[in-house]
């Protein structure tokens, strides 16, 4: 059979099949159905030593592995190959929006339908909102980084053909100077500084005008082919740039070098209103209309020719794309034709996502706020809190529902640490300020020493022998106080937090806690790490707010819900340095409970208002690696 190594990346095609055209040799026709290598079970001798026989699939260690599943009888390896796979949902469904950016740094503004300026930012996982465009428009196309962009043309509410040009900085428009010919659903490419802009309605246009970070001028060079509504079928730079597809039907492909078009080979399904990301030489094209039906054909460009891969799970046209090539992207928005928040990543390798979110939980069977909270995700404890008046009642989750178990001796609002089996509850609000302390051994609560200070809204760290209480209203009202549980009793550290508050979120141990947000008029966003002596201000986060909860630990938080004026799903995850947006929860509260770790987190309780008894489970994305059956080109 030749010299077939066990790696055989090069053998391999991009849609994960076998190609043996350089390989010498015969396998037994009899081990061979329908021109594939799918349905072998035998080797000839001569396959012995070059490929690894195996009853399971053995661990990745790299591209272009190829082994003989026994158990299976076919050839298996772990071959890269391209998929989409879900991602969070835009949080204004639109179409014909103008985007730029990477998969993991995004940047979608304007589109259809009103009103026309809304701008997001994506960070990998999800979606947040950014400033709002001077021009609020559809059919705008942009250009640049998320950080550094322009949007220019698009359709205004009542004129079309928008002469208007914006930059942005990452989290406001300025307006600049404007085109010299309106247009929409035209074609960019470039950076801030050093743009592109042709093509476009009304009507189809070929001309082009090069932007050069003041001004945009029209250039000489045009297309060779009018095309408009080619959506964001365009990749590339100033001076080395692609586009691609377009109305009518068009497959058209045409290359850039700086000063002129060139026809290069043609897309496999003419289409407009596609999606598109890459560069030159490295580009992805999706979606869009053939015209009918909507389409979800995705193809890969390589520098000279197209090749169909992998589907749209979601088919839309008039969708936005982003990404660096044709091996990582970005699909958002579009029309199904109703218009859709869809988001999709693209992404070519061994392995498949799937998407951070929250799901829905069992519920509590007492709903309640500013409760108790120790555990993890699939076994916590919830205890004490507010219904009407203050409740001792104590409740056990196992991943999937709560039971109601032996209650606290002393009723109250509080905070709470541990472990589902081993907890402590402190501190609180009976209808005056608490210091009252209660361990718990999985089966019932016992009093042990009191804290110093008396006081409610205040949070918790740690275990149930090694834990730290910090922050809340005492007498006569917020505090910063730190205090240090040994497991017998509680020690004041003479070091309080910077920023004395209450109903915060906190993360972390006794020697290595966080927290974050809280209550000191207006809600704040200060965040601060505890080293087990001082308190250190760190980076804030993103949403100021109080009456929100956390979970994980110093360098590895999550902080959901709360206050900012209106009750919020929130959601942001932080890495030990800063904070960044996460998918929100589906029911927004505040003083609620949370408890687990940054990827896999649990909301229980809070108030809506009323009252609140809902359960949310946190899954960050996942990332697994699948083996594939290697079939014939």
């Amino acid at each position: 059979m030749g010299s077939i190594k066990r790696s055989l990346a090069n053998n391999i095609t991009t849609g994960g099949k076998f190609d043996a055209t350089d390989l010498s040799g015969s396998i037994p026709s009899s081990n061979v159905a329908n021109d594939s290598l799918t349905n072998i079970t035998t080797f000839s001798p001569a396959l012995g030593d070059t490929i690894e026989a195996v009853a399971t699939d053995p661990a990745y260690t790299a591209d272009g592995s190829v082994w003989y599943n026994t158990t299976s009888g076919t050839l298996k390896g772990y071959l890269p190959t391209g998929a989409w796979s879900a991602a969070a949902n835009l949080n204004t469904a639109r179409s014909t929006g103008g985007s730029t950016g990477t998969q993991s740094a995004g940047l979608l503004a304007g589109g259809y339908p009103s009103p026309f300026s809304v701008t997001e930012l994506y960070n990998g996982i999800a979606w947040t909102n950014s400033g709002n465009m001077g021009t609020g428009r559809y059919g705008a196309r942009s250009l640049g980084t998320q950080t550094a962009a322009i949007a220019a043309g698009g359709i205004p509410p009542s004129t079309p053909g928008s002469t208007s040009s914006e930059s942005f900085n990452g989290s406001t428009w300025t307006a600049t100077p404007a085109l010299n010919t309106g247009r929409y659903y035209a074609s960019t490419a470039g950076t801030q500084t050093a743009g592109l802009i042709f093509g476009g309605l009304n009507p189809s246009k070929t001309t082009m005008e090069s932007w050069n970070g003041s001004a945009w001028t029209t250039s000489p060079a045009s297309l060779n082919t009018a095309r408009g509504s080619s959506g964001n079928g365009c990749v590339g730079t100033q001076t080395a740039t692609l586009v691609f597809g377009g109305a009518p039907n068009l497959t058209t492909t045409e290359s850039y070098n700086g000063s002129s078009w060139t026809t290069v080979n043609s897309m496999n399904t003419g289409r407009g209103a596609l999606g598109a990301a890459g560069i030159q030489t490295s580009a992805l094209a999706f979606g869009g209309e053939v015209p009918s039906p909507i389409s979800t054909a995705t193809e890969s460009y390589n520098g000279t020719s197209w090749t169909t891969t992998s589907n749209l799970s979601t088919a839309r046209t008039n969708l936005s794309g982003a990404g660096a090539s044709n091996t990582s992207a970005l699909a958002a928005g579009g029309e199904t034709p109703s218009v859709s928040a869809a988001t999709e990543e693209w992404n070519f390798g061994v392995y498949s996502y799937s998407a951070a979110a929250w799901a829905s939980g069992g519920n509590l069977n007492t709903g309640r706020f500013n409760l108790g909270k120790a555990g993890t995700q699939t076994a916590a404890l919830g205890f004490g809190g507010y219904t009407t008046t203050q409740v001792a009642s104590t409740e056990s989750y196992n991943g999937s529902s709560w039971t109601s178990v032996n209650s606290m001796n002393t009723a109250r609002e509080l905070s709470g640490t541990g472990t589902q089996t081993a907890a402590l509850g402190f501190g609180g609000n009976t209808g005056a300020l608490s210091a009252v302390t209660e361990s718990w051994n999985g089966t019932s609560w016992s009093p042990v020493n009191s804290m110093n200070t008396a006081r409610r809204l205040l949070a918790g760290a740690g275990t149930q022998t090694a834990a730290l209480a910090y922050g809340g209203i005492a007498t006569p009202g917020r505090t910063g106080a730190t205090e240090s549980w040994n497991g017998t009793s509680w020690t004041t550290s003479p070091n309080i937090l910077n920023t004395p508050r209450y109903a915060f979120g906190t993360a972390g141990t006794q020697t290595a806690a966080l927290a974050f947000g809280g209550e000191i008029t207006p809600p704040t966003a200060a965040t601060e790490s505890w080293n087990g002596t001082s308190w250190t201000s760190v980076n804030s986060m993103n949403t100021a707010r109080g009456d929100l909860t956390g979970a994980g630990t110093q360098t590895a938080a999550i902080g959901f819900g709360g206050f900012t004026g209106a009750t919020s799903a929130v959601t942001e995850s932080w890495n030990g340095t800063s904070w960044s947006n996460l998918p929100s929860m589906s029911t927004a509260r505040r003083n609620l409970a949370g408890t687990g770790l940054q990827t896999a987190a649990l909301a229980f309780g809070g108030g809506t208002p009323p009252v609140s008894s809902a359960t949310e489970e946190w899954t960050g994305e996942v990332e697994s690696v699948t083996a594939r059956t290697v079939t014939t080109s």
